[in-house]
């Protein structure tokens, strides 16, 4: 063999080497190439991933009470002026009345069975419908009136309407806590909160009776909704499966009496 062949066969032999390494390493590239389908398929996982730890549920509310403000038979027989109703703070802020409705709310609206006043003093006709209330009785005092703006002295129109239920002497108590009934809504509803998308969610209101045996009785579906059947079903099964004893509620004769509680869900900026 000649120099000459000797170098051709040299070169060749290179040549070969360097095919060989750009084609491994060409297939070393291609197997984390992202359009692989293995790159496809963690992408997807990643993306999947990060999409789960960004969905955030609102901030939620659940809360068991009466349905609105409560006062008692009792309380509502001593009322004499419209002041019985509100706080201190909101007195304070009535320089003169224009006009007061006791109006009584049925099925969650007004009714038209009102009486109407032009003072603070609630009229015999006000007083008479107040005190003709029973438990479970809702009603607001809806008082228009004039408060005196602080910066520039006018007086100008303003309106509250508080909302009232009627409650017995003692109401209804969970033997095991308030706390521990809220706790047993919001562990047990977890797996159903799912189904809530883009922090969609409405709010519900679910009444129920604890009768004077202290038993659950009359679960139904009071007002509005979650968005969600599955989520509104899941409450009304869990109102009829609360666990443990309640105390029954009791009139001003010490006499165990039936109480309608409402329990409220929804969004904590909702409700």
């Amino acid at each position: 063999m000649n120099k000459t062949t000797i170098i051709f066969c040299t070169k060749l032999a290179m040549l070969n080497v360097l095919v060989f390494c750009f084609t491994s390493c060409k297939n070393t590239i291609k197997t984390n190439d992202p359009n692989s389908s293995n790159s496809n398929d963690l992408a997807l996982i990643n993306s999947n991933l990060e999409r789960t730890a960004s969905k955030k549920n609102p901030d939620l509310y659940y809360g068991v009470d009466t349905r609105f403000e409560a006062y008692t038979k009792e309380d509502i027989h001593k009322a004499k002026t419209i002041y019985d109703f509100l706080t201190k703070e909101e007195a304070q802020q009535i320089a003169y009345i224009n006009s007061v409705d006791v109006i009584i709310i049925k099925d969650n609206e007004q009714s038209r069975i009102r009486e109407y006043g032009t003072n603070d003093r609630l009229t015999p006709g006000q007083l008479k419908l107040l005190r003709a209330t029973e438990h479970f009785s809702h009603f607001t005092i809806r008082t228009e009136f004039k408060e005196k703006n602080t910066e520039n002295g006018n007086l100008e129109e303003r309106f509250f309407g508080p909302h009232i239920t009627v409650v017995p002497q003692k109401q209804a108590i969970y033997r095991d806590g308030k706390e521990s009934l809220i706790t047993y809504f919001r562990e047990n509803s977890k797996e159903s909160m799912n189904v809530i998308k883009e922090d969609k969610l409405g709010a519900i209101k679910l009444s129920f009776i604890i009768t004077k045996e202290g038993t659950i009785s009359n679960v139904q579906h009071d007002a509005m909704t979650t968005g969600y059947s599955s989520l509104d079903d899941k409450f009304i099964e869990l109102i009829k499966n609360i666990p443990g004893l309640w105390i029954p509620a009791e009139n001003s004769k010490g006499e165990h009496v039936d109480q309608e509680l409402v329990f409220t869900f929804g969004p904590a900026n909702g409700c």
